[in-house]
């Protein structure tokens, strides 16, 4: 009976010998090699609706009380298209006293053009006078003062005539300065005229009749002309998955319909670290998202429309 026992028992030390074994293998932790990354087909990300281009905010290069406005929310406008009339009353007390200015030194521009040829009239009127006399003196018909008096009446016509060449310089020159002042303040009183920038549809205007408007404060927002995408954030994760070219479908948030298809049209090269696009300040502030840009088949979206976009990505 104990020799029976014995292979028995070296029989069960074996195996559990190598259980054990096999437990401490399967306790081991997966190596990081061994984590494989999701099979998705799609991406969801949270965008609005703009143009291509982004959404501009206007803003006033001169400051004044406005005293009308020709815009209204939601309004096609053209480029240079008038938008906002600024009181100008200073800006045209300006014109006017440049105008004047010009007007009296353009006058007295024309009396030193008289003055210049009855200058040149006298010198040549001299010049006649002392050859003559000389001509006299040299048949001993003349004095020698009479000669030297007519030198002297030449020199001093001489002097005469550059004296009102120079004086009709400086009014050139007045003149001249007085244009470009007129000039500007001209330009000056037209800019308190605001207008549009560029084509586009106001989609936001702030201004008010009797408000005043100091420089660089915004007025209004406007779309710029062009087509209409959708600006969506994509989570950090999915990131590196997303690419130009790739087929999205757009639904309103919330809604299970899609609105419109689209093509990845850009794709940011960095990440942000905060939502655009959330509501609640400190929302998402740990995550980064990669921004990316849809180009909407559907052109007929309202512009600022909160959507979710869903990004085939197989």
């Amino acid at each position: 009976m104990l020799k029976l026992t014995t292979p028995l028992l070296f029989f069960f030390f074996l195996i559990a010998c190598s259980s054990e074994k096999q437990t401490k293998k399967d306790d081991k932790p997966a190596s990081k090699d061994s984590l494989v990354k999701p099979d998705i087909k799609q991406v969801a990300g949270t965008g609005r609706v703009e143009p291509e281009t982004g959404l501009t905010d206007l803003a006033s290069e001169n400051g004044g009380l406005i005293t009308r406005i020709y815009m209204k929310e939601g309004e096609l406008i053209k480029k240079d298209m008038p938008l906002i009339q600024l009181d100008n009353i200073v800006q045209s007390s300006q014109v006017e006293e440049a105008a004047a200015r010009l007007n009296t030194q353009q006058q007295q521009l024309q009396l030193d053009r008289v003055k210049i040829e009855e200058a040149r009239n006298n010198l040549q009127q001299s010049q006649i006078d002392y050859d003559r006399t000389r001509r006299l003196v040299e048949k001993k018909a003349e004095t020698q003062q009479q000669l030297d008096n007519a030198r002297t009446d030449l020199e001093n016509k001489k002097l005469a005539l550059r004296n009102a060449e120079a004086t009709l310089q400086l009014t050139e020159k007045k003149v001249s300065e007085s244009g470009t002042q007129v000039k500007t303040a001209l330009a000056t009183q037209g800019k308190s005229i605001i207008r549009a920038p560029q084509n586009g549809r106001l989609l936001e205007v702030s201004a008010r009749v009797g408000a005043s408007l100091t420089p660089g404060q915004r007025y209004a927002q406007l779309a710029p002309e062009g087509r209409l995408t959708a600006l969506c954030e994509i989570d950090e994760l999915f990131a590196d998955d997303i690419k130009t070219g790739q087929t999205a479908f757009i639904r309103y948030k919330g809604y299970p319909d899609t609105v419109s298809k689209g093509t990845v049209l850009y794709t940011a090269p960095y990440l942000k670290k905060k939502s655009l696009f959330s509501d609640e300040v400190g929302v998402k502030e740990d995550r980064r998202v990669r921004e990316v840009r849809i180009l909407l088949d559907n052109q007929e979206l309202l512009i600022n429309r909160q959507v979710e976009c869903i990004i085939k990505i197989k």
